[in-house]
């Protein structure tokens, strides 16, 4: 259950965002990833992020949040951590 969480974060996180002129955009990296409670079938959840850092690597824009995927009904969060992207512009 852990990495299929893990892996709606990149999905969830560009329903809540909007680029323009994107070419694409890279999972950089993890870290202070924890994992907390599992999520049921059938369960709803929802990402709870701060943008945290947007750095200019020579063209190329490093973005480090900082993000929470809630279950609804459950006071600890499914899985909290830092995740990085690199967006590359047209």
């Amino acid at each position: 259950h852990g990495y299929l969480t893990l892996s709606l974060l990149p999905y969830m996180w560009n329903q809540i965002i909007e680029v323009h002129n994107l070419k694409i955009m890279v999972n950089y990296g993890m870290d202070n990833m924890k994992f907390g409670v599992p999520v049921i079938t059938g369960s709803r959840v929802r990402l709870v992020t701060t943008l945290s850092k947007i750095e200019n690597l020579r063209g190329i824009c490093k973005v480090t949040i900082k993000f929470a995927i809630e279950v609804e009904g459950q006071r600890k969060p499914a899985l909290t951590g830092n995740a990085m992207f690199l967006y590359y512009f047209s």
